[in-house]
């Protein structure tokens, strides 16, 4: 069961994963004309985090790599097992492995 304080760093999460999807999709948080101090607050959060830098040449903020990984990791199901070996490991294809002791000589 989540408490309080759960609930709302839940909700400031959702928030700021909807401002970042904002950023790639239209290059800011919010529109220019928007000035609330929420908005002022999570786009200043989200640049002290490296999660999206100011591109001079483009005219807009864009997402970093770690603002992308921010938004993938909040889409995958909470407390999903990724796989990192590759198919013929997992197959069973790979030969045993010889235990450490096993070409001592006593």
């Amino acid at each position: 069961m989540k408490d309080g304080k759960d609930v709302m760093i839940d909700a400031l999460e959702k928030r700021l994963i909807e401002a970042l999807k904002s950023v790639d999709a239209h290059g800011d948080v919010a529109p220019a004309h928007v000035h609330d101090p929420m908005t002022m607050l999570l786009r200043e959060n989200a640049i002290q985090a490296s999660l999206m830098r100011w591109d001079a040449a483009r005219g807009r903020y864009v997402l970093t790599g770690t603002g992308r990984r921010r938004i993938s990791a909040r889409a995958r199901a909470p407390g999903a097992v990724v796989s990192f070996r590759r198919p013929s490991v997992a197959g069973g294809d790979v030969a045993q492995r010889k235990p450490a002791n096993a070409n001592l000589k006593e």
